[in-house]
């Protein structure tokens, strides 16, 4: 009876979600040497660095990172040498087992182990030790923690290339780092941006973590630093080749807009529930994807602005 359940379960869960558009992880372009590994159904990107010393990494999801070594395996016979995870949350930082056999170095900030150690472990245990379908991938691997933990900000010379890691303070985590490969005029942002998507609340280990407030600051900074980039790549959604800034500036706006939506509605006595029933998306992003994850930020917003009035 039990068996039976569980496979009336697993169906129920293949044709609940779509079993046939499975998950891609689709190599684009960004320059030469870097290519962006785009999730076809919105989640975690990873990026990865070709260089003539190895191939470098940043974000791993344990449910898609062998596709993201699978198209490294077709771009390069070069190991990959060192492992960046931009923030802790699962679909970034929970992959590292798939690179073993190439044996990288795995560098995160401080704050990400912490996260990791706590919440993240947690979690993945519980999904490896589950019976439920969806978590089948979690069976026999393991939660992987970084060998190298920084504050501030650490340099990084590998083959030919300069990557200067940044931890740029909390905003959709409890911290996010960016990586500036000025050789290539990209910096790798992760989940300090998001494009044609709604962002999603930081979280690990089901913990939210995102403050508007900070997440607008560090915007703030990164386009007072004015650095010549070309590309800023995304933590979710797709690569903007050559937008530059205007991304950033996008993301930013995008935040002050909803933000600002939100309080008018609490000045005219909305209650939460309220706001989450008859908030209309602003034209300007109307055409953004995912936004179940709209409802997580009216909460967010509400409160905030309840709190502290920004």
């Amino acid at each position: 009876m039990k068996r039976k359940l569980l496979i009336v379960l697993a169906l129920a869960w293949v044709f609940g979600t779509g079993a046939a558009a499975p998950v891609r992880m689709t190599p684009v372009k960004v320059t030469d040497g870097v290519y962006m590994l785009e999730h076809s159904r919105g989640s975690g990107n990873s990026t990865v660095v070709i260089t003539s010393d190895g191939v470098l990494v940043l974000d791993f999801h344990i449910e898609n990172a062998d596709q993201t070594l699978a198209a490294i395996r077709k771009l390069t016979d070069k190991n990959v040498r060192y492992l960046i995870s931009s923030h802790s949350a699962g679909d970034h930082a929970s992959g590292a087992w798939h690179f073993r056999e190439d044996k990288p170095i795995y560098i995160a900030t401080k704050n990400q182990i912490h996260d990791l150690q706590m919440q993240e472990q947690k979690e993945f245990d519980e999904r490896k030790n589950s019976s439920d379908p969806r978590y089948a991938l979690y069976k026999g691997r393991e939660l992987v923690k970084p060998d190298i933990a920084f504050d501030g900000q650490m340099t990084l010379y590998f083959g030919g290339l300069t990557f200067q890691i940044t931890a740029e303070g909390r905003g959709h985590s409890t911290g996010d780092l960016t990586v500036y490969i000025p050789q290539k005029r990209v910096m790798l942002m992760g989940d300090l941006l998001d494009t044609e998507i709604h962002p999603g609340q930081g979280e690990s280990g089901e913990i939210f973590y995102s403050n508007v407030k900070g997440w607008i600051r560090i915007l703030d900074n990164i386009m007072a630093r004015n650095l010549p980039v070309e590309t800023y790549v995304p933590g979710h959604g797709p690569v903007h080749v050559g937008r530059g800034v205007k991304d950033l500036e996008e993301q930013k706006r995008y935040f002050v807009v909803m933000r600002d939506e939100v309080a008018k509605m609490m000045q005219a006595g909305k209650s939460l529930e309220q706001i989450e029933k008859e908030f209309k998306v602003p034209q300007e992003f109307a055409h953004y994807k995912r936004p179940e994850r709209l409802r997580q930020f009216y909460k967010l917003f509400f409160h905030q602005l309840a709190e502290t009035g920004y």
